[in-house]
Formats: structure tokens, C-alpha cells, sequence
């Protein structure tokens, strides 16, 4: 072999040592990647347990989950508003009002900071990455603080000080989000994100049908016409965004609203069904800014629902026979609950990308100085080795989508409001299937006809 054979001979093994080399660290940093981000924590663990019990109907173990979690600060403050919100959902499910209103009186405390905070407090917690941060609710979540309220005090049998005050809270909701996600994005774009990320629909969040459909009940029953016709009329809009949004449904129930009385608000019923939407991880990349690949998560929402197709009331009467009155479908709380997360989506979707464009910046920086040094050509390489691998491990452990979210809110509700005969009637709420077989029957409750005050029977089921 001649000299000049060996000197190829030499630096094509040379470069295969290299090669495997830095095939080696790109496997142990990929390694190292994988074991930081598929470890499930016990945060996570528990987090899961509790849907199980949720989706089950284990309303009591549900409960038991949280109040154990709680205990071994699983939560902490960096999670206190998810747990105030799904403790305060357990307390609903079980009946028991009054610590339903304690924990979300103090979970919406908590969210009224966020209308305090510029984009440039919010980018400062969103620093590391979205799972890091404070929980801060979703705008479909915020309102629905005030609609669970709203039925603890109805079930409770409060009417005034009650649910017209969670009635004019909500109400104030919907123009306030819009308003301040508005702002962040502006804030955003002027930090040089694109002007393509913009708010799917320039109008308003949709307002909860369910929560203004109580509003009414609630404002006529307590004796005020005028922010009743208000409600009624924001139920019409309510219900017309909702119907736009693919959701049939008779809506007739509003003018059969609007064209009765308090003096025949005997009884109202509510079936409250299904499970809501939760959130769900969207990979995005590797996009290339220069040398380095961006990826990173998203988070994306998954639609709930119920298996049952309708809701009625049985009621016995006096004389010993039962009759069954149907229950309107109010709200598809999945639905509008998704609608109302895509309004807010751009948002995460632009703080995500500056993010991931500023860490990975990091390490562009890193390599192009290093291509720029008069370093030799392997400590180069491997530097631009490093700015690949390095940026894409790391945007992988850190750029993981949040997907908490509050896991216990319903899916479906339907409603409705009886003029009942006078004395006392026993009365259940049963869900059916799309055949009218009988998923879920509630207990038996007493209700009372004519001007004894509204009485009020809430059913929750999950399936």
C-alpha cells in the first residue's frame, strides 16, 4: 500500500471514530432527554387517578383523591387554583354546597390576578415553559367558576345574595377575556411575533347558555324583571352561538321562558352529564431557525360529551301515578367550552414560539461563534454538533405542552322549570340513551307547588 493510501486509510478511520463518537453523544443526550421527560411524576399519578374516579361516577373517592393529594402538597401553589377548582367540582357532584362555594369563591380570588398581569409579567412566569408556571385558568374555565356556583346556591335553595351575584359576575366575563387575550397578543406581536397569529373570531367569547339560562331563573325569582329580560336576552344570543357552532337542539324553551312568570317557578331541574373537554399534547417541528431545530408541544383540546341523548323528570303525584316532563338540552358544555379555548389558543401558540425561538437562540449563538473562532476543524463540528443536538434535546425536555386543566367539569346539560300543583310531590331525574333506555336514574327528592319559593333538584352523572 503506498504512503498516500495509508494517509486515506488513516483519515477515513478517523473520521468513522468521529462519527461514531458523536453518534455516541447524540444517543446518550437523546437518552438523557427521553428518561428527564418520561418520568411520570406522583403530581401525575394523581392527576390520573382522579379522572378515573371522575369518569366512574366515584364521586366520594374522587374527593378522597384530592383531600389526600392536598395532604402531600402534591399541588402546592404552583397548582393551588387547579385543585381549589377540582375540589370545588367533587363538593358540587356530592351535594355539598357549601364547601362547592368556599373552594371556587377562593379559586376565582385568584384568578381575578390575571386581569391584573401584562403580557410582560405572564411572559416572565411562561419563562422555562408553560408546565412550569403558575396554573392560570382557561377562559372557558373562568366562567364556568360562576355557573357550579350558581347551582350550589340553587340547590342550597338560595336565591337572593346567591346566584343573582355569580349571575352579574359571569356576565362581566366574557367582553373582560376577550379584552385582555386581545391585549397579550398585541404585546406579543410587538416583541416580532407574525401578525398571522390573531384571534379566530374578532367578537366576543361565548357566554355559557346554562349560566345565563340560571341567570334568568335567578333575577326573576328574585324579584328583577328588568336584569331578567336582560339575561333573556343574552340567553337568545347565548343559544344562537352555540346552534353556530353545529349543536341541534330545540332553543324554543327561551320564548317558553320569556313568556312565563315567577309565579310559576315552582321547580327548576337540572341534569348535569358527561365529562368536558381536557387538553391533550400537539407536536410541532423540528423547524429550523439557522442551525438549530425548534420543537415544542402545543396543547389541544379533546372534546367530552355524554352517552345520554336526553334528560327527563319524574314526578309523582299526590294520587300515587307519575308523570315524565323532558328536559330541554341547554348547553353543550364541550362544545362551547372548545370554541371558547380556540379564541385563546393563538395566544399560547405565539408565547410558545418566542420561547422556543429565544432558547434556541441560545444555542445558534453558540455554534455560529464557534464556526467564526479559529478553532480547528473537529472542535467546529463538534461544536455545531452541540447547537444541533443540544438545541433540539433541549427544547424536547423543556417544551412540553400544558395540558392541565380542570378535569371534572360536565360535558351536558339539559334544564327545566315546573309549574307544580299545589302540596308536596317527589321528583327524580333520569338520563337516557339515543334508544330511551335509562342510564342513570337520581334519587328520589321532595318539591313543593305553588308560592312555597323555588325548590331546585341538580343531577350529576359522568357517563
Amino acid at each position: 500500500m503506498t504512503d498516500a493510501a495509508d494517509d486515506a486509510s488513516r483519515y477515513y478511520t478517523s473520521m468513522m471514530h468521529a462519527r461514531r463518537s458523536r453518534l455516541g453523544s447524540l444517543l446518550a443526550l437523546a437518552a438523557l432527554a427521553g428518561s428527564a421527560v418520561g418520568c411520570v411524576s406522583a403530581f401525575d399519578e394523581s392527576r390520573a387517578e382522579l379522572i378515573r374516579a371522575h369518569d366512574r361516577g366515584d364521586f366520594q373517592q374522587a374527593a378522597q383523591i384530592l383531600d389526600e393529594a392536598n395532604v402531600e402538597g402534591l399541588y402546592g401553589s404552583k397548582n393551588e387554583i387547579l385543585w381549589l377548582l377540582e375540589r370545588g367540582a367533587a363538593a358540587a357532584a356530592n351535594n355539598d354546597t357549601k364547601l362547592t362555594l368556599s373552594t371556587l369563591s377562593r379559586a376565582e380570588q385568584q384568578t381575578e390576578l390575571f386581569f391584573e398581569q401584562s403580557a410582560s409579567d405572564i411572559a416572565g412566569q411562561w419563562l422555562i415553559g408553560e408546565r412550569a408556571s403558575r396554573y392560570i385558568t382557561h377562559a372557558y374555565e373562568n366562567q364556568y367558576i360562576n355557573v357550579i356556583k350558581m347551582l350550589a346556591h340553587f340547590q342550597a335553595g338560595v336565591i337572593e345574595n346567591g346566584p343573582t351575584i355569580e349571575a352579574r359576575r359571569m356576565a362581566s366575563k366574557a367582553n373582560r377575556m376577550r379584552d385582555k387575550f386581545a391585549d397579550i397578543l398585541d404585546e406579543i406581536r410587538d416583541k416580532g411575533i407574525d401578525a398571522e397569529y390573531t384571534l379566530g373570531d374578532p367578537g366576543t367569547f361565548i357566554e355559557s347558555p346554562l349560566g345565563v339560562y340560571l341567570s334568568a331563573i335567578a333575577f326573576r325569582e328574585n324579584g328583577e324583571p328588568d336584569m331578567a329580560s336582560t339575561a333573556l336576552t343574552r340567553l337568545r344570543s347565548a343559544a344562537a352561538a352555540q346552534a353556530g357552532l353545529g349543536i341541534s337542539g330545540d332553543t324554543s324553551y327561551v320564548e317558553a321562558l320569556a313568556e312565563s312568570d315567577a309565579s310559576q317557578q315552582d321547580a327548576l331541574f337540572v341534569a348535569v352529564g358527561g365529562v368536558g373537554p381536557r387538553l391533550a399534547r400537539q407536536s410541532v417541528g423540528p423547524i429550523f431557525i439557522y442551525l438549530t431545530p425548534i420543537y415544542f408541544e402545543l396543547p389541544q383540546i379533546e372534546p367530552g360529551g355524554s352517552r345520554a341523548t336526553r334528560a327527563l323528570v319524574e314526578i309523582e303525584e299526590p294520587g300515587g301515578t307519575t308523570r315524565s316532563v323532558e328536559l330541554n338540552l341547554i348547553e353543550d358544555l364541550s362544545a362551547v367550552a372548545e370554541a371558547n379555548f380556540q379564541q385563546e389558543l393563538p395566544v399560547v401558540h405565539a408565547r410558545t414560539y418566542i420561547r422556543a425561538l429565544t432558547k434556541s437562540g441560545l444555542f445558534t449563538a453558540g455554534g455560529i461563534a464557534l464556526q467564526n473562532s479559529d478553532a480547528s476543524n473537529e472542535a467546529k463540528a463538534a461544536g455545531l454538533l452541540f447547537s444541533l443536538i443540544g438545541g433540539l434535546v433541549y427544547l424536547s425536555a423543556t417544551e412540553k405542552a400544558d395540558v392541565r386543566c380542570w378535569s371534572m367539569l360536565p360535558g351536558v346539560a339539559w334544564a327545566g322549570v315546573l309549574d307544580l300543583p299545589e302540596g308536596e310531590h317527589r321528583a327524580r331525574i333520569v338520563f337516557l340513551s339515543p334508544g330511551g333506555q335509562r342510564l342513570h336514574v337520581g334519587e328520589w327528592s321532595t318539591v313543593r307547588g305553588s308560592a312555597h319559593g323555588l325548590d331546585s333538584v341538580i343531577e350529576y352523572w359522568p357517563g
